[in-house]
């Protein structure tokens, strides 16, 4: 049986040889000794077209899962142990490999140094981040640092919530597979492979639609919440 590509990707797939024609592609003839020769019968593939709403609302509730644990962690700010996890050391290793972070109290951070040598490198890397960051070392141990974190002030607030709304572009409309816009384009790109003049592919078209319109009013909520909060 030759199958159009389009339909040997994930979702189950029920054959047989009559049913709803419009939404399959015609298969071209097999070549043999140089001739073109016809099929004798077309065998044609019959998708449930209502899998593809039910993936673009797992797609984009997974989306919605993953921006707001984002966004929480970006409106932490300074307070996230995981502020320095991107950073990377001056031979190119990566912080985390050479140090854990971790909450002490409401206003510091304990940065702990696996091996005391590289405590020198830690402060270094921490100071050039640009977090306005100064480790300082605990008397008698080479291995922990001290961070006493400033605080929040409307100037700072203002520049959290612009990282909010970083991250809320990302996870909205950015090329990246967690992004909204991405689950909805890959979906639509998978439909588009079928008649768009089917009526049943244009109303599964026009639920995806929906459905994203109402995660993006999602987003935009999650967004705001945060916002306030960290404005009050």
């Amino acid at each position: 049986m030759l199958v159009s590509p389009s339909f040997t990707r994930s979702y189950a797939l029920r054959r047989c040889f009559t049913t709803t024609r419009s939404l399959f592609k015609k298969h071209s003839g097999s070549k043999k000794n140089g001739r073109q020769s016809q099929l004798e019968e077309d065998e044609t593939a019959v998708v449930d077209i209502t899998e593809y709403a039910k993936r673009a609302q797992t797609g984009f509730q997974n989306s919605l899962e993953v921006f707001k644990k984002k966004l929480n962690e970006a409106k932490q700010g300074v307070t996230n142990p995981r502020i320095f996890d991107s950073l990377k050391m001056p031979n190119g290793i990566i912080f985390t490999n050479v140090a854990s972070t971790s909450l002490k109290g409401k206003n510091s951070l304990l940065v702990t140094v696996y091996d005391p040598k590289d405590t020198k490198n830690v402060v270094s890397t921490i100071m050039a981040a640009g977090l306005n960051l100064n480790p300082e070392k605990i008397p008698n141990n080479d291995q922990q640092l001290k961070i006493s974190l400033p605080p929040p002030t409307t100037e700072s607030r203002i520049k959290l919530c612009k990282t909010l709304k970083v991250v809320f572009e990302e996870y909205k409309n950015s090329s990246s597979k967690h992004s909204l816009d991405h689950v909805r384009g890959e979906i639509l790109k998978e439909l588009k492979s079928l008649l768009k003049k089917d009526d049943s592919v244009k109303k599964v078209i026009q639920d995806i639609e929906k459905t994203h319109k109402g995660y993006v009013e999602k987003f935009q909520n999650q967004l705001k919440q945060a916002e306030k909060s960290i404005m009050n």
